[in-house]
């Protein structure tokens, strides 16, 4: 599934692509009115291999994932991304419940650059996305 929304923004820089892999109709839901206002382009997967693939042809300038999502979970996805000289450098944040300091140790070995825990709003959102979009 493909959807791309563009609005004007101030606070994220306009047109940047953010892949989300989640089946959390919520979570979805919340990303997708955040993108919507904040001029994002917003790729969607259900599973972490349709992630991966879109991740693969579409470069995102970074990755949200549920860290349980199916088929591929996300340190899986995480851990082949940065296998790949195309896809290395793109920022992969996981969507969690509390981490604790030693999953959060296999997390960044994973390759994974951060996580926002649930729940959270678009807000929240798009408060860490200054930090973490280049």
């Amino acid at each position: 599934m493909l959807l791309t929304l563009f609005v004007e923004s101030n606070q994220v820089k306009e047109g940047q692509t953010i892949l989300l892999v989640d089946d959390n109709e919520s979570v979805i839901e919340t990303v997708r009115k955040m993108a919507n206002q904040n001029g994002i382009r917003l790729l969607l997967a259900e599973d972490g291999q349709e992630g991966f693939d879109l991740a693969k042809a579409e470069l995102p300038d970074l990755i949200i994932i549920r860290k349980d999502v199916p088929i591929l979970d996300a340190l899986s996805v995480s851990v082949l991304l940065k296998q790949s000289h195309e896809t290395e450098n793109i920022p992969v944040m996981l969507i969690c419940k509390a981490a604790s300091s030693s999953e959060r140790e296999r997390l960044h070995d994973a390759g994974c650059s951060g996580f926002i825990e649930e729940p959270f709003t678009g807000n929240d959102l798009l408060q860490r996305l200054e930090d973490w979009l280049p």
